[in-house]
């Protein structure tokens, strides 16, 4: 959620990638929700290098 208003921000994950970790063991890899929790926090912890429209229209409000 976020500030001011807890507006839902979302970030989807592109299912069109067959492997992205490729061949790499994540040890959170089975946990759906905690792993979207991380990819969200990690990517907005380098916002100044999102690209995606969708995205920044969300967060640059």
């Amino acid at each position: 959620m976020m500030e001011p208003n807890d507006q839902y921000l979302c970030i989807v994950q592109d299912r069109t990638q067959k492997d992205p970790a490729n061949g790499v063991f994540i040890p959170f890899e089975r946990d759906e929700g905690l792993s979207m929790i991380l990819s969200k926090a990690l990517l907005l912890a380098d916002d100044h290098k999102i690209k995606d429209e969708m995205i920044l229209s969300q967060i640059n409000r």
